[in-house]
């Protein structure tokens, strides 16, 4: 049926089948996700760069269940194969959150992988509601995680991919002890960011938003590229 209605109008049916295919490890149990040895998985890539999807599903903070980023973690599985950069993403909830805990595994890997790999640059993947008016919000702990060069590669980059309403710091500047992004940034140093994806781009399980996941792949795609190519100089 997806591959169906794809073609009718011209979607490209192979990248919304696998999105969803690749959902279905998160989704598992009412999006708690799988109860496997440990919390996360890593994939490996080529180039020194990371993607983090640390609400792939539903997490624990202050005792109460968070909903799941939906999509975050097939959109980091599909960047990862596309662009051969590194993947890390929460495939059970356990008992916590891995933005948001101070002691924690997803985060200490993360960290331990940087160093290894010498990786250069995290992008921690989350989702704005549907109901907010701005599309993107990069948070960069108020201009402290990442150099202007990256603010401006970010910018031009969503342009080009015609997202528009991209903001810094706007909601979510990632900023809050144990954040992803703040925890990267304390102990290695490396340019990371948060970024806060619209659910009109990610919730592929309505037909209406297809197009928009494929420009924000698309658009991610381009933008790891670029930065690949800035932080090898």
């Amino acid at each position: 049926m997806v591959i169906y209605i794809a073609k009718i109008f011209g979607f490209d049916n192979q990248l919304i089948s696998t999105a969803l295919l690749l959902e279905g490890e998160f989704s598992s149990n009412y999006y708690l996700g799988k109860n496997y040895s440990c919390l996360f998985k890593y994939k490996e890539g080529d180039i020194p760069i990371i993607i983090s999807a640390p609400h792939a599903v539903k997490q624990i903070r202050n005792g109460l269940i968070k909903n799941p980023d939906i999509f975050t973690g097939s959109l980091a599985l599909i960047l990862a194969q596309r662009t051969k950069c590194h993947a890390i993403y929460r495939t059970f909830t356990g008992h916590g959150d891995s933005n948001s805990d101070l002691i924690c595994a997803y985060k200490d890997y993360l960290i331990h992988k940087i160093k290894e790999c010498s990786l250069r640059c995290v992008i921690d993947l989350h989702g704005l509601h549907k109901r907010r008016s701005f599309m993107i919000d990069v948070g960069t702990l108020d201009g402290k995680s990442i150099p202007q060069e990256i603010k401006t590669l970010i910018i031009q980059t969503f342009q080009e991919g015609n997202i528009n309403d991209v903001r810094f710091n706007y909601l979510f500047n990632a900023d809050r002890q144990g954040t992803v992004v703040k925890t990267v940034w304390e102990k290695t140093g490396v340019p990371s960011f948060q970024l806060e994806i619209n659910g009109l781009y990610r919730d592929i399980n309505h037909v209406e938003s297809w197009t928009k996941f494929q420009q924000i792949v698309t658009t991610l795609e381009s933008l790891i590229y670029k930065l690949n190519k800035r932080i090898s100089h």
